[in-house]
């Protein structure tokens, strides 16, 4: 291929996304030999010709990559979010008491609530015909929330008219965890865009991390998505100890954009039975090969890694993600042999030079955004411009 074609299944020197056959493609693959208990989706559905794109697009987006889902997992629970990309314009999320038709995203979230339905018992529906999140109980000690977190997107400009808490999803959040931590429940958080990226505004972030801060006994995994690439990010306590109470994976994504090849994470939870935690034991990551299958036609889903090879983990948990970004702190080469590999998939032609690791350093443990305080023991060049630059939506 040319530097700027798209293969048939796609490509990583295009600044394409893939066509819907990879998506199937993936699909299978995931329903042959995943075989998951359940399914977190996180999002952004739409490809990224943002401005060409109507109200009508993206709601057959989510109608078609829905139905696909519901057919290669007939019976197989499944947890969406939305992303900033579902909407139209993108980025644009109006409060709910922003009600004219052309302004209001009642076309979304009320058309959302209804295709997710297949997936969702009914008593989780009426917030999501509000603004897009949702609470539901997957078994009896766990319970499943799902935020609509392009109520922080510094994108979305209905927020710089209120950003307290515009659709009330905070309070919200508080009043589900202080139900769980008093029935003695767990609970995993999905969402979209990570909380401690500069992309999600100050003051949404900072009130979110204290949420967490409280509640760090009932949160057992945050899943996010939004970036496309591989990392982690890990929160603090606000207490003197400021030891570590959560962290938040950042998956990569399935589409190619821009520069990737394609991916499917894969997690292995400490559950179900009768002392389970519900805290992650395991994160694997396949990647299809992307040469191969456009030479060839022949699609072969890889595994580029497991975390308890990579990084000789056996428990993924807040300590033991602090430990790993100390180790990251400590050995450069080990860094550059893993998680600098595995964030972008070995592009080749992708140094990290000494800015690129030290911002990287920070961004492991920026759980709020805009806090120049949190990395202020790493040596850091032009942080806003590092996060800026790798801001892929």
């Amino acid at each position: 291929l040319k530097d700027d074609e798209a293969g048939f299944w796609g490509s990583m020197n295009a600044p394409c996304d893939i066509p819907l056959r990879t998506y199937k493609n993936a699909l299978e693959f995931i329903s042959q030999q995943i075989k998951p208990d359940v399914i977190f989706w996180t999002g952004d559905i739409p490809a990224h010709d943002v401005w060409k794109q109507s109200r009508a697009d993206q709601l057959q987006h989510i109608q078609v990559t829905a139905d696909l889902m519901s057919q290669y997992f007939p019976d197989t629970r499944v947890y969406p979010s939305l992303g900033n990309h579902e909407s139209s314009p993108v980025d644009s999320f109006p409060p709910p008491g922003v009600t004219t038709d052309h302004l209001s995203n009642n076309w979304l979230n009320n058309f959302v609530q209804k295709v997710w339905s297949r997936w969702l018992p009914p008593e989780s529906l009426s917030t999501i015909g509000y603004a897009g999140y949702y609470a539901v109980q997957y078994s009896e000690r766990l319970r499943i929330i799902s935020l609509n977190t392009q109520y922080c997107d510094n994108l979305n400009f209905w927020l710089y008219l209120n950003n307290r808490d515009p659709a009330d999803m905070l309070a919200w959040l508080v009043a589900e965890l202080s139900w769980a931590e008093g029935a003695g429940v767990k609970v995993i958080i999905l969402g979209h865009i990570p909380t401690g990226r500069s992309d999600c505004m100050k003051a949404f972030s900072c009130n979110y991390y204290r949420i967490i801060d409280r509640f760090e006994s009932t949160v057992v995994g945050q899943y996010m998505g939004h970036t496309h690439q591989d990392h982690f990010s890990v929160m603090y306590s606000e207490e003197p100890d400021h030891h570590p109470t959560s962290f938040q994976f950042i998956s990569p994504s399935l589409t190619t954009y821009s520069n990737l090849r394609p991916s499917v994470r894969v997690y292995t939870l400490d559950g179900i039975h009768r002392k389970s935690t519900f805290r992650p034991l395991k994160s694997e990551t396949w990647l299809l090969d992307l040469d191969r299958a456009n030479e060839k036609n022949e699609t072969v889903w890889e595994l580029e890694y497991d975390s308890q090879s990579a990084y000789n983990m056996t428990w993924l948990v807040p300590d033991t993600m602090h430990q790993l970004y100390k180790t990251f702190q400590q050995d450069r080469g080990f860094f550059e042999k893993t998680f600098w590999k595995f964030k972008f998939h070995d592009q080749p032609n992708m140094p990290c030079d000494d800015n690129c690791y030290r911002n990287n350093l920070c961004e492991m443990i920026t759980g709020r955004s805009r806090d120049p305080n949190i990395c202020k023991d790493i040596s850091l060049d032009k942080q806003e411009e590092f996060f800026l630059r790798h801001n892929m939506c």
